[in-house]
């Protein structure tokens, strides 16, 4: 019994740990400006149907901060080459 609570304990940290690097996403450069411009960047995440409030390169991806359809706040990260969506 007096192993649980220090079981819980590790076990949280691992938790908080993982929450911790998922939020660390880095994107690859792209090679000779092959990659999106900042306009580029913005009209791929209105595409996807969010309202941009900022954009801005963040850890090698675009950063955009807006709105989605609903109103909700987003944070989302597109990779700087394909413009997909790496983290939301």
């Amino acid at each position: 019994m007096k192993y649980a609570p220090v079981a819980l304990i590790v076990a949280s940290l691992g938790l908080a740990t993982s929450i911790a690097h998922a939020d660390d996403v880095a994107c690859k450069s792209a090679a000779n400006g092959q990659g999106l411009s900042i306009d580029k960047a913005i009209e791929k995440a209105q595409a996807l149907g969010y309202t941009v409030k900022k954009a801005k390169r963040d850890k090698g991806c675009w950063e955009v901060e807006g709105f989605d359809r609903n109103g909700a706040e987003i944070e989302i990260r597109l990779d700087p080459v394909t413009g997909e969506i790496v983290r939301r």
